[in-house]
């Protein structure tokens, strides 16, 4: 079983949760649910790192409890897919080189939008990847029968789709490392994806959505994605920013400025690939707790932000109600 929720009530009672990449709030692990966080302050920048090898077969043969294993995570990326393959793949398998590789570079293209210099080779392997996993979400959509316009969709709806999209990407990613389907983008399924993004470009610059607030730091890089309701790659973002600022202009930190389809808004708080301060970002010593703090100072709402180093965002089951300037005043001068 497959799932992808923010609601703990949600987590069926009568199977093993093994919770990868995101925490749903207020889950409380029993003994033999598994779970390995790495949304913590010092945690591995991919989750697959914070995983250890099984001993001989796999890690859910070896560390499976009493019922029926269930695969969650809070959002579907490439890097909850790679992170449950993993549970899933035999030690013979993830032994072969460069399985291993292939994997790690899949979640950091997916996580960071770039890999270290360690795995280069396997860098655009990676990228094509991560696109091609997006791509199969319309195959996945269109399996459910659920309308193009994701505004028509129920809470159920996304749930639906997500936590099958996550399957799929999952069984994908275990079919290819072992050799029984080629990878994803091996065969050109990331082309379409590409283009899209080259248009959605054109389009956050005709409508001017790429905006840069001042402070005493440099530019505060913010992307406002409001009234678009389809997802757009961060590299979009990136993108159109590197045509209107440098490096040494900005800031480290960006925002992501989205409506909830619940209502309200929600933001991702993350960071320039590449840019010369970003290894000093770390929003899990303090940021996370003040935008928190301030968040419940202006509309008494408990639930808190959260993420890792260098990205992570507004709460999962509540709307935001700070603005991006007084998110710049949290991050401060």
């Amino acid at each position: 079983m497959y799932l992808v929720t923010t609601h703990p009530h949600r987590l069926p009672s009568d199977h093993q949760i093994i919770m990868v990449d995101g925490t749903v709030p207020q889950w409380q692990p029993r003994p033999y649910d598994l779970h390995w966080d790495h949304h913590r302050s010092g945690g591995a920048p991919i989750q697959v790192a914070e995983m250890p090898l099984p001993q001989a077969t796999t890690l859910l043969q070896e560390r499976g409890g009493p019922l029926p294993p269930c695969f969650t995570t809070t959002q579907v990326d490439a890097d909850a897919c790679v992170a449950a393959a993993w549970v899933q793949l035999p030690r013979s398998v993830l032994q072969q080189f460069p399985i291993v590789q292939q994997l790690q570079a899949i979640a950091w293209d997916c996580d960071h939008l770039r890999v270290p210099p360690e795995l280069d080779p396997w860098g655009e392997f990676a990228l094509k990847v991560v696109a091609s996993l997006k791509v199969q979400e319309k195959t996945v959509r269109e399996a459910l029968e659920l309308p193009p316009d994701r505004k028509q969709w129920q809470d159920q709806d996304r749930e639906r789709f997500s936590s099958a999209a996550f399957e799929a990407g999952t069984q994908w990613l275990i079919a290819a490392a072992l050799g029984q389907r080629s990878w994803p983008g091996e065969v050109g399924e990331a082309e379409a994806y590409w283009q899209q993004l080259q248009r959605d470009c054109d389009q956050l610059r005709q409508d001017h959505r790429v905006q840069l607030l001042p402070s005493g730091q440099g530019l505060f890089a913010v992307c406002d994605l409001r009234g678009i309701d389809r997802y757009i790659d961060p590299r979009g973002f990136y993108q159109v920013l590197a045509e209107i600022a440098t490096p040494e202009q900005l800031r480290p930190e960006t925002l992501t400025w989205r409506d909830r389809p619940q209502g309200g808004w929600s933001y991702t708080l993350g960071s320039i690939p590449l840019h010369p301060r970003q290894g000093a970002l770390d929003f899990t010593q303090g940021t996370f707790d003040r935008l928190t703090q301030a968040e419940q100072a202006k509309s008494g709402q408990p639930d808190p932000w959260g993420g890792r180093s260098t990205v992570g965002g507004s709460p999962w089951n509540a709307a935001s109600v700070l603005t991006p300037g007084e998110i710049l005043a949290v991050l401060g001068d």
